[in-house]
C-alpha cells in the first residue's frame, strides 16, 4: 500500500480477491502426511494454530504486533547480515568481525539466462546456535546484483525473541542500504492471506533417524496485473513483493541458491549449527536435505535441476554435496544435502 506507483484500489480489490481465493481452496483441502522409505514425513497445516480453525475474518490478515523500539531493532538487525554472493566468492569474514556462512548449491544461469521462479522443499530442523545473536537458517535465493529476495526457516532469537524454528522471508533492492527487511517489518509486501502468520512458528522438528517434517517453498514471478513476485508456502499464496520495488530485479533474476546459512556476531566464539547439525552424504534421516528442487525460466518454463547447471558450495564449517537427479523415485528428483556442526576455530571450525 505504501508504493506510490501502485493503484490502491487495484491493489485493494487484488487482495479481496485473493483472500477469498484462500478461503475457498482452504474449505476444500484435506491435511497431507506422506510417507516414502520406512520414514514418515509431515506437512503442517497453519490453520490447526487457529481457535477457529480458518484464520483472520475475511478482510484481515494476520500481523505480529510489535512496539516501535522492537521494530527499530529489527531493521538494524538486517543491515549488517549481508554481502552480495557475487563479492562473497569463499570468504565469509564481514568487516564487521563478524561471519556469514553459506553451505548448498549455485544455480548461476539459467537457459535463457533469466529465472522467473525457484521452488523446493526442504526439511525442517531445529539447529542449536552458541549465541543470542546469531541465527541459523534454510532458504531458497532469487537474485540479481544488489536485489535478493529469500525464503524458507530460521532459527534467530534476536529477532523472535525464542528459539523456535520460523517461517520467515527477506528482501532487498540495493544490498540491505535503504531497502529491504525482514518478513513484512517494513514496506514492500504485500500479505494475500489471512489464515498463515508470515513468521508462523513450526509445531514440530525432524528427529534424527525419527520422524521428518518438510516444507515446500516457492517464489514466482507473476506477470498478471499487478506483476510481481509471489511468495508461497505449501502451495498457499502468502503474499507479494510488487516489481516496481526492484531496480534489476523487476523483470527476472539472474541467479539462485539453496541451501543454509549461518550468521555469527562479532564478541561471540563458536558459530551456530546449520540444518541438522551434522553433515552425512545420502543420510536423509540425520542429515538436512532439499528435494524437488525447481527453477522457472521464462523462455523454457519450468525444469527439475540437473548438475550440468549447479554449483556446490562449502563454507568456513558447513557442507553442501551429495546433489543429485533421482530417477527412480519422483518424490526426491532433484535433492541435495548441507549442513554441519560449527565451531570455534576462525579458519575452519574446529569442533
Amino acid at each position: 500500500m505504501d508504493d506510490p506507483k501502485m493503484d490502491r484500489d487495484k491493489l485493494k480489490m487484488l487482495i479481496a480477491k485473493e483472500l477469498e481465493k484462500q478461503n475457498a481452496k482452504l474449505a476444500s483441502e484435506e491435511d497431507q502426511s506422506l510417507t516414502t522409505n520406512s520414514t514418515e514425513f509431515y506437512n503442517f497445516n497453519p490453520r490447526d494454530i487457529w481457535v477457529n480453525k480458518k484464520g483472520c475474518p475475511m478482510g484481515s490478515v494476520p500481523i505480529r504486533r510489535l512496539s516501535t523500539k522492537q521494530l527499530k531493532k529489527i531493521q538494524e538487525l538486517h543491515k549488517v547480515q549481508y554481502i552480495p554472493f557475487q563479492k562473497m566468492e569463499n570468504q565469509s569474514y564481514l568487516n564487521t568481525g563478524s561471519f556469514l556462512d553459506f553451505a548448498g548449491i549455485i544455480v548461476p544461469e539459467a537457459p535463457s539466462g533469466h529465472f522467473t521462479g525457484a521452488k523446493a522443499t526442504m526439511t525442517i530442523w531445529k539447529p542449536k546456535l552458541r549465541g543470542d545473536h546469531q541465527y541459523s537458517s534454510a532458504s531458497i535465493y532469487v537474485e540479481s546484483g544488489d536485489n535478493q529476495i529469500r525464503s524458507g526457516w530460521i532459527v534467530y532469537p534476536a529477532l523472535y525473541g525464542d528459539y523456535k524454528t520460523r517461517l520467515f522471508s527477506r528482501w532487498t533492492s540495493d544490498n540491505y542500504g535503504k531497502t529491504g527487511c525482514y518478513v513484512n517489518h517494513c514496506p514492500g509486501f504485500i500479505i494475500l492471506s489471512n489464515f498463515i502468520p508470515l513468521d508462523y512458528a513450526f509445531p514440530m522438528a525432524s528427529v534424527p533417524e525419527g520422524t521428518q517434517y518438510d516444507v515446500t517453498i516457492e517464489i514466482i514471478k507473476v506477470s498478471s496485473d499487478p506483476p510481481g513476485w509471489y511468495q508461497l508456502f505449501n502451495g498457499q499464496n502468502l503474499g507479494m513483493w510488487t516489481s516496481t520495488i526492484f531496480s534489476s530485479m523487476s523483470e527476472s533474476a539472474i541467479q539462485l541458491r539453496f541451501g543454509g546459512e549461518c550468521f555469527k556476531p562479532e564478541g561471540e566464539e563458536a558459530s551456530a549449527e546449520m540444518g541438522s547439525g551434522v553433515f552425512e552424504n545420502a543420510q536423509y534421516d540425520k542429515t538436512c536435505y532439499m528435494r524437488q528442487v525447481t527453477y522457472t525460466d521464462p523462455v523454457y518454463g519450468g525444469a527439475n535441476l540437473d548438475n550440468s547447471r549447479v554449483q556446490v558450495h562449502d563454507s568456513r564449517c558447513y557442507y553442501g554435496g551429495g546433489n543429485t537427479y533421482n530417477t527412480k523415485d519422483p518424490w526426491y528428483a532433484y535433492n541435495f544435502f548441507f549442513g554441519g556442526r560449527g565451531g570455534e576455530d576462525m579458519e575452519r571450525c574446529v569442533y
